[in-house]
């Protein structure tokens, strides 16, 4: 559907940064005031408060002079404005620099693998849409949605985000950790602020800033599998007048892997300056840019099947190991796969005091990141390829449930004959665009100053945003309906251009071009209020989104390009918290909070509209305390998530947009799988058509059911808008549910002669449409920081999470309700009717819009989410005058229960796995847990210092399987820096 939409011109965002910087009335810049000297922190700026001029702070600044080690007392997060993070009325952690130093984080992933809340690694991810697996190795990378080529998706509080902040703004592309100043984790929804992609929670990380006084570092690592590294990070001013400083930070690494031809090389460079034009206005400039090759990033293994195409159907199936490989290192897909990566950042900001009481924010944002990546599909099949190559393999017990097995007929054990190796190259280019442009003014104003339970403070912060996303995807590959082969016990790697028996590869063609551009326009308000002597702080907000995107779908198959535009959609949504002081150590608090997700990636709904935005809700209760002078400090709270809206993939669910379907001929199907033997029918199918075969007979005589040579082929096929015709197919149907929906065989090939409603499902030939469901999370979480002595401090976090599906989703009404042999009515285990008489799967058959969802609804988890989830972190620094002076020794670790890697249900096409008996297969992880350890010696070189660092992971070098993919081996990393 397309709408008038009166889009915000993106070419006239620097125009629209510059208008609104040049609207500060000029009289109204000068006064008494010193500024930060940094545009992340402030501590530094408390160094000039003994000067005349009175120091008067950002709001936006965070300030960290009351920061000790770990502990962290402010953040900007939670309101975009300064606070303190004990009155926040919301759970916030905070990883501060020092924490990322010990751990030895390399990228924004690693510093946050002590957030409990958090999962940077997924097998099973609910509400991900489905239909295209997210990382290299396609159903053959066991990796769930975290395999993201952006490296910025990681699942909080249950839910999958692709979207980390930089100071606020979206940043959807990890960054070096040199460039990192501190990490802020809000949990919970935070539209209100963020806007989008922020269910579970968000992550914001405050880029280094430019410094007054002068500092440099340099440090150089070398670790396991050849890990090398070296950084830089130095500041300093550039000239005394207007405060003008600067800061570079760059990178440069590469290393090896445990796993064969994988390597990696990246570099990275950022530099900032930062000036004071005005005491109150304060002008920053920063860019990041990296550039990043990944090579051998293909499948280890493929999966453990025949009979498929490589699509979801292989997820009924274990891995296939080769003789005489080791599964753990083995990497099949060889050298030539890569992702060559660049990406880039610049951020533009305007800080201006207007008077006593208001400050304005102004800002311009621009992300880019473009991927270039080789990739390899592939999947064993039977009776294909050259002779030469197929061999017998032994798959051992190839169903994911060693006990139960799996009722799809094409998972085997044991030794299978004939079977070869298919595969092909994918060469595809994407790239992802963002920017945004924000300005926000807040003013704070006191009332009854003079009176002491009367008195209070009041913050209104109103802001406003315009965001444009644009996702390009540019494919090649392997020319349709055509594969290479190599033989399964061909254990040397399999290479790019050239097929196992030393011919040619097959040439490749154009694929799929895809275009989604989104817009987001928001207005915010909030308002804090602090009463009774600060003892409640009071927080409330609403925002208003408008969002829609459009998309462009050019196949490249000869078929004509389609495009659709959404309407434009308006979400308001709301927060409202407050916090109460019960004494100084001890606080409550409450908040209601909601989230927003725009369809940026453009997917279409079954009825072809573009998706609307995906809500969340959310409730939290809890305390905070900060007990025996700040020794221990800390949060628990109790949340409930409410999502509503989630995308859910159906590749067989029933469109009403597709009209592939020719309703004014008959309907026709090819039936070669189903023809009785007698008539040249398969001898390994359930025996539904060998059953039918007085139906095919009589169908046959009245010319119904007839062979005709299509495309050189000679095929059975029946027009079952005839009664014969009809009669013979509701045989096969009514045969294959009475004996367990068993398999009959295929109906769905196409060809010219064919005429039903196969193309006008979910997954059909005009790209993948989707589902509307909803989903819950909720349960508990504690943070602590406790500094028992100045020595020592240990940092621990606990999260109790319970996910459910609360809704599996409402399918479309098929205009075709005459076509009841369609492929989601077909009786199947996994998908069509899911195991289910077709009275169960839907309330009326003639009206698919009324299917029930049963097998695929309510209470079941469908995630991988732990239920347990722990990690602690401690550090010992012996002081000046103990003998070992300059040591640090830190420990910590992880704990996750059993994870749900497989619930049942493929990830790629949203079908059922049950067992021999029918029932859904639901597996679990093995308990995990992993310790890491640090030891430091801190000391001075010419003056300087130095140190030198020692870090080890996974100490007890855990190499166990936890659900399809093996834990990474114990590695060290020894870093030596300087500073001057």
């Amino acid at each position: 559907m397309k709408t008038s939409l009166v889009p915000f011109r993106r070419d006239r965002l620097p125009l629209a940064l510059l208008v609104c910087a040049l609207v500060v009335p000029a009289p109204l810049i000068a006064q008494t005031a010193a500024p930060a000297d940094s545009a992340t922190t402030a501590s530094v700026a408390s160094a000039s408060a003994g000067e005349s001029d009175a120091i008067v702070l950002s709001p936006f600044t965070v300030t960290t002079d009351k920061d000790r080690g770990y502990k962290a007392t402010n953040a900007t997060t939670g309101t975009r404005l300064n606070e303190s993070i004990k009155d926040l009325p919301m759970p916030i952690a905070v990883i501060t620099e020092k924490f990322l130093r010990d751990t030895g984080s390399t990228d924004l992933r690693q510093a946050l693998s002590y957030t409990s809340a958090i999962q940077l690694r997924s097998q099973n991810d609910q509400g991900t849409p489905g239909g295209a697996y997210q990382g290299p190795g396609g159903v053959n990378n066991p990796e769930g949605a975290t395999a993201n080529l952006s490296g910025s998706s990681y699942k909080i509080r249950g839910y999958i985000t692709d979207t980390v902040l930089r100071d606020g703004f979206r940043r959807q592309h990890a960054v070096d950790s040199i460039n990192i100043g501190r990490v802020e984790v809000a949990f919970g929804p935070t539209a209100l602020l963020y806007g989008i992609g922020s269910f579970g929670g968000i992550v914001n990380y405050l880029p280094k800033a430019p410094e007054a006084k002068r500092f440099s570092e340099v440090a150089v690592t070398y670790g396991s599998y050849d890990f090398k590294r070296v950084t830089v990070d130095t500041t300093g001013p550039i000239t005394e007048k207007w405060n003008f400083n600067y800061r570079l930070t760059g990178a440069l690494q590469d290393r090896e892997d445990y796993t064969d031809y994988r390597k990696e090389d990246h570099t990275f460079i950022s530099p900032a300056i930062m000036f004071e034009p005005t005491k109150t206005t304060k002008v920053t400039a920063d860019f990041e840019y990296g550039k990043q090759t990944d090579k051998g990033v293909g499948f280890q293994r493929v999966r453990a099947m025949t009979g498929v195409s490589g699509g979801d159907q292989g997820e009924h199936a274990d891995f296939y190991t080769l003789p005489g490989t080791d599964p753990y290192t083995f990497r099949w897909s060889g050298p030539d796969t890569y992702v060559k990566t660049t990406s880039s950042n610049l951020r533009l900001q305007v800080d201006q005091g207007i008077g006593e009481h208001i400050h304005a924010l102004v800002g311009y944002n621009f992300g880019k990141a473009k991927f270039n990546q080789r990739d390899v599909g592939g999947n064993l099949v039977t009776g294909l390829g050259p002779v030469s190559l197929r061999k017998t393999v032994d798959f051992g017990i190839a169903a994911l449930d060693k006990t139960g097995g799996d009722s799809n007929t094409n998972v085997k054990n044991g030794k299978v004959d004939d079977v070869a190796l298919s595969y092909g190259w994918n060469d595809t280019i994407t790239q992802n665009s963002h920017d945004q442009v924000r300005g926000e003014v807040t003013g704070n104003l006191k009332l009854f100053e003079n009176h002491k339970w009367l008195a209070f403070s009041n913050s209104l912060l109103v802001g406003h945003s315009e965001e444009k996303q644009i996702n390009l995807s540019d494919a090649r590959g392997t020319k349709k309906d055509l594969n290479n082969y190599r033989s399964p016990l061909d254990t040397s790697p399999i290479r790019f251009g050239t097929q196992g028996d030393g011919t040619a590869d097959i040439a490749m063609e154009d694929k799929t071009y895809k275009k989604t551009i989104a817009w987001d326009q928001s207005t915010y308000a909030v308002y804090s209020g602090k009463f009774l002597q600060d003892r409640v702080m009071l927080i409330l907000g609403a925002r208003d989104d408008y969002s829609d995107n459009s998309v462009f779908t050019n196949l490249r198959d000869g078929t004509a390009a389609t495009s659709a535009r959404s309407d434009k959609e308006k979400v308001r949504t709301y927060q409202r918290g407050i916090s109460v002081e019960i004494t100084k150590s001890l606080s409550a608090f409450a908040l209601k909070a909601e989230g927003v997700q725009p369809n940026f990636s453009g997917n279409i709904d079954v009825n072809g509209i573009p998706m609307g935005p995906t809500i969340a809700k959310s409730t939290e209760y809890g305390v905070k305390f900060d007990l025996m002078h700040g020794r221990i400090s800390g949060s628990v709270s109790s949340f409930k998530i409410d999502r509503s809206g989630s995308q859910f993939f159906y590749w067989w669910a029933p469109t009403s947009n597709y009209k592939n379907f020719k309703t004014d001929k008959p309907i026709v199907y090819q039936i070669n799988e189903f023809a009785p033997q007698a008539f040249g029918g398969p001898n390994w199918t359930n025996g539904a058509g060998d059953a039918a075969t007085a139906q095919f007979t009589a169908a046959q005589n009245a010319g119904a059911i007839y062979q005709k040579t299509v495309s050189g082929n000679t095929n059975w096929y029946v027009n079952a808008s005839t009664a014969t015709g009809a009669a013979f197919l509701d045989a096969v149907f009514d045969f294959t549910t009475a004996h367990g929906m068993s398999w009959p065989g295929w109906l769905y090939n196409v060809d010219s002669e064919t005429n039903n409603s196969w193309d006008d499902r979910a997954s059909g030939p005009g790209g993948n449409e989707y589902v509307s469901g909803s989903d819950q999370s909720k349960g508990w979480q504690a943070d602590v920081v406790w500094t028992p002595v100045d020595e020592l401090q240990i940092v621990a976090s606990y999260t109790h999470i319970n996910k459910i599906i609360t809704s599996a989703g409402n399918f479309a009404k098929s205009p075709n309700p005459q076509d009841r042999w369609a492929v989601w009515y077909f009786p199947n285990t996994d998908w069509g009717l899911t195991g289910k008489p077709i009275a169960t799967a839907y309330g009326d058959p003639n009206d698919t819009s009324t299917w029930t969802g049963t097998g695929f609804g309510y209470g079941e988890k469908q995630d991988d989410t732990p239920e347990h989830q722990a990690s602690i972190w401690a550090n010992y620094t012996f002081n000046k005058h103990s003998a070992m002076q300059g040591w640090s020794f830190g420990l910590g670790g992880g704990y996750e229960s059993p994870r749900e890697y497989q619930s049942g249900i493929t990830h790629g096409g949203g079908q059922r796995i049950t067992d021999k008996n029918g029932n859904i297969v639901v597996l679990k992880t093995p308990a995990r847990y992993v310790a890491n350890a640090m030891v430091r010696y801190a000391f001075k070189l010419n003056e300087h210092d130095a140190s030198v660092q020692l870090n080890i992971g996974n100490i007890f070098d855990d190499r166990k399987l936890y659900g399809l993919i093996y834990s990474s081996p114990r590695e060290f990393r020894l870093q030596a820096s300087y500073s001057f």
